[in-house]
């Protein structure tokens, strides 16, 4: 008797688009040398990545992130980080389970083992893959710009256990334009955007820099993104 076919259905689809993206994001983190990613950090930078992504012409997720103490909180985005532990593609240190009310959760600093990046790189064979992957190592690049401690024109006290990459990586994180926004409203969860058609502030942000770049002369999104960083790390100083 023939085996059936397993029909992949939308949520499938969406959780291995998940764990591209999950090991794509932490394999880019690590490439750039930024701090290593907790799992409050992860789902921080992923809202940034969804924020942001339409300006590299790819679509973000369609997921929505819950409001948490800690910060946004995807469960998918959890559920696969989880699914990358157990195959051996990302390694967990640190590891407590976190008191969540709601979904199993745990903490811990993670970061993409060696058979996580033999992966990411046969993924990033693909057009689509290499697209995803370029767009989120120009992100990372651009905070490690951002937070480059030669720069020295933000100062940061880091705390025991912290580092001031890390402390201003998270004051980024923490004024992006769209998270701003999104904490300005009530409810539950933290909507990207009204309509998928419309354009985040994140996007609006970052295409007015354009604008302002393409009247010096020669420059490359990532110079956009690291602008954009610069600009928030800045403001959040102000705002201290």
């Amino acid at each position: 008797m023939a085996a059936k076919r397993k029909t992949v259905t939308r949520a499938d689809h969406d959780r291995l688009f998940f764990s591209r993206w999950v090991l794509f994001l932490l394999a880019a983190n690590e490439a750039a040398g930024l701090p290593e990613v907790s799992r409050q950090r992860l789902h921080a930078l992923l809202f940034m990545s969804f924020a942001s992504s339409r300006y590299y012409s790819i679509e973000p997720l369609r997921q929505r992130a819950r409001r948490t103490p800690q910060g946004p909180y995807y469960r998918n985005a959890h559920l696969a980080l989880g699914g990358l532990v157990l195959g051996c593609m990302v390694s967990v240190e640190d590891f407590k389970a976190h008191p969540a009310p709601r979904d199993l959760q745990f903490e811990g600093v993670f970061r993409p083992t060696l058979k996580g990046l033999e992966v990411a790189r046969t993924m990033r064979a693909t057009v689509t893959g290499s697209r995803l992957y370029r767009f989120l190592l120009d992100m990372c690049l651009a905070s490690a710009y951002a937070t480059d401690p030669r720069r020295g024109d933000i100062v940061a006290t880091p705390e025991p256990g912290t580092t001031r990459e890390g402390i201003l990586l998270d004051n980024i994180l923490e004024e992006d334009l769209t998270y701003r926004r999104a904490m300005k409203r009530y409810g539950d969860i933290l909507e990207l955007q009204d309509s998928p058609d419309e354009q985040t502030p994140t996007v609006e942000g970052l295409s007015s820099i354009e604008e302002s770049l393409e009247q010096q002369g020669a420059y490359n999104r990532k110079d956009v993104v690291a602008a954009y960083q610069t600009l928030l790390m800045r403001r959040s100083a102000r705002a201290a």
